[in-house]
């Protein structure tokens, strides 16, 4: 366990955007990432932990306490369950499945980040979502705070509390140290047809160099918007129950719209891009003038679908 301090954030996400932060630890196995935690609370340090990063936006002032990096981790399958550690690539746990002939995950393909962040904000695309095939969660519950103390358990499916992009793991300082995933019985060959399609499909939207976070708000359903608000929406832009937020955003003309260093993509309304050295701040007020528009325009109001750490 070694612990760096002053260490730069930008790199440690695909927005490329942040300041420094106190002390850093980069672990792979759940039982390091508790020691580090028992580290820091006996010395009253207060600590975050970071996985794949990629839905992340890092402050640009200074970051006190440890931040912890999750990396690598171990799966294992065995019949039709999974057993993965929170830190392994949501990508290596998609290919392992389609392998394995397990069905799935398959249409999440080309999303970034690792499985714990996946299973944190209910990822998902196509109609499917992770918590789809969550059977249960392994976590570290810290009841002591930052004194050290806490204990393992595990959490169900139903404890879980998901809902569309969220989960219980968004409210509650629990940590996700692993996790069982239950997939049903598919054909190899079917599968990695599907993933290979949709990978070319999101390839169209997220290229690979993008500094960007992804989609950075969360599509509306339908259900939470009244009829009033319905009857500005063009009706065949809505998917599966959802209103999609890049239509919402183009309305407004989000496209192409800049503030600092943040520019929105001139191919999506709802990709954040850091073009030119952006900063949170940046990201910030940019969020506030789109969000702003779509509630005047549609009485919408947009809700992040990343996480400002």
């Amino acid at each position: 366990m070694r612990i760096r301090k002053n260490i730069s954030l930008a790199p440690l996400s695909t927005f490329g955007i942040g300041g420094r932060v106190e002390y850093f630890c980069s672990v792979k196995k759940s039982d390091d990432l508790i020691e580090v935690i028992k580290w820091a609370g006996q010395r009253s340090i207060p600590y975050r932990v970071l996985a794949g990063g990629s839905n992340i936006v890092f402050p640009d002032a200074k970051l006190n306490g440890l931040l912890i990096h999750l990396r690598g981790g171990k799966l294992e399958v065995k019949g039709l369950r999974m057993f993965v550690d929170a830190s392994v690539p949501l990508a290596s746990v998609i290919k392992r499945s389609i392998e394995s002939g397990l069905k799935g995950l398959e249409t999440l393909s080309g999303i970034p980040g690792t499985v714990g962040g996946a299973v944190v904000g209910n990822a998902g695309a196509y109609g499917r979502s992770i918590s789809q095939v969550v059977e249960k969660v392994e976590i570290w519950d810290p009841s002591g705070g930052t004194q050290g103390k806490g204990k393992r358990r595990w959490l169900m499916n139903k404890d879980c509390r998901f809902k569309y992009r969220e989960s219980v793991f968004k409210g509650k300082p629990y940590l996700l140290l692993k996790t069982v995933l239950k997939f049903g019985k598919g054909n190899p060959q079917k599968l990695r047809k599907v993933s290979r399609d949709i990978i070319k499909l999101r390839l169209k939207k997220y290229k690979p160099d993008l500094r960007c976070p992804g989609s950075f708000f969360k599509n509306v359903l339908v259900r939470d918007v009244s009829k009033k608000t319905l009857l500005r929406i063009d009706k065949s832009k809505i998917i599966e129950g959802k209103i999609p937020t890049g239509y919402l955003l183009e309305e407004v003309g989000a496209k192409g719209m800049c503030v600092g260093g943040i520019e929105i993509a001139d191919f999506h309304g709802n990709l954040f891009i850091n073009k030119r050295r952006g900063t949170a701040a940046d990201v910030k007020k940019l969020a506030q003038i789109l969000k702003s528009r779509v509630k005047k325009k549609f009485g919408i109001e947009l809700e992040e679908e990343i996480q400002y750490f």
